[in-house]
């Protein structure tokens, strides 16, 4: 054997050696006492008890902090009803910080029976007893089907109509009752205390709440009853009156 390959032989095998050793190194780091789980986290719940998401993260006492796989856990705590998203960090040497932003109910749909309605749109869980209902019910989608297509983008449409109908100085005065969704696609709005019926048709909604809530100024100013208003096209309102009382 040559002397060049006896160094080229020598020099795997110390490669080798080396390779092993870290590897055993870094078993051994992932194993060090100190960098084992001793304490969860949890920021950012309200509605959804702190221990239940500590149990469903389903991470022993003094598991390898590095070992851990951060989106399984994730998906393992937005699993549960109120929680929209979850963002899991390692903080070492052996804490675990769950972040949680919750869903927000800004409706109500009705589907045979009352759902929750997040800012996205997504009907996620049924009121339980205790629990608010002072939301804007939306009806008509019983049928139509609200996970995909129309019916989610409708959905939209309405809770887009309530998100800016808060920057109307005017008309945000006047709480939401329903709103429905009738066979040709198009929305109704009921307000609660007047009971006043406005027609929105489809889309242009932000054009169709500027000039709405012009007219609702004009209305509320000169006191009138308004028993509907149709307003199907941005540049075209009808103000229906009805009696006074």
């Amino acid at each position: 054997m040559t002397k060049k390959r006896k160094l080229f032989i020598w020099g795997i095998g110390v490669a080798l050696a080396a390779s092993l050793w870290g590897l055993e190194r870094d078993s051994g780091l992932l194993l060090a006492p100190h960098l084992r789980v001793k304490k969860i986290e949890v920021k950012g719940c309200q509605r959804t008890n702190q221990q239940q998401i500590v149990e469903v993260t389903s991470i022993p006492p003094h598991t390898p902090i590095l070992k851990l796989d951060l989106k399984t856990i994730a998906q393992r705590v937005e699993s549960l009803t109120w929680v929209r998203s979850c963002e899991v960090r390692r903080i070492l040497p052996n804490k675990v910080s769950l972040k949680i932003v919750e869903r927000r109910p800004v409706a109500l749909l009705h589907l045979g029976r009352l759902y929750y309605v997040d800012e996205d749109g997504t009907p996620f869980k049924e009121p339980t007893p205790g629990e608010t209902l002072d939301y804007p019910i939306l009806t008509g989608w019983e049928g139509l089907g609200w996970e995909k297509g129309e019916g989610k983008a409708l959905i939209q449409e309405a809770l887009g109509f309530l998100r800016e109908m808060q920057d109307c100085p005017h008309l945000s005065k006047e709480a939401i009752s329903e709103i429905h969704l009738d066979e040709i696609g198009e929305l109704t709005i009921f307000l609660a205390r007047r009971g006043t019926m406005i027609n929105l048709g489809r889309g242009d909604v932000g054009l169709k709440l500027r000039r709405l809530e012009k007219v609702w100024k004009w209305i509320t100013t000169r006191r009138l009853p308004v028993k509907y208003i149709l307003c199907e096209r941005p540049d075209r309102i009808v103000v229906g009156l009805g009696e006074r009382g």
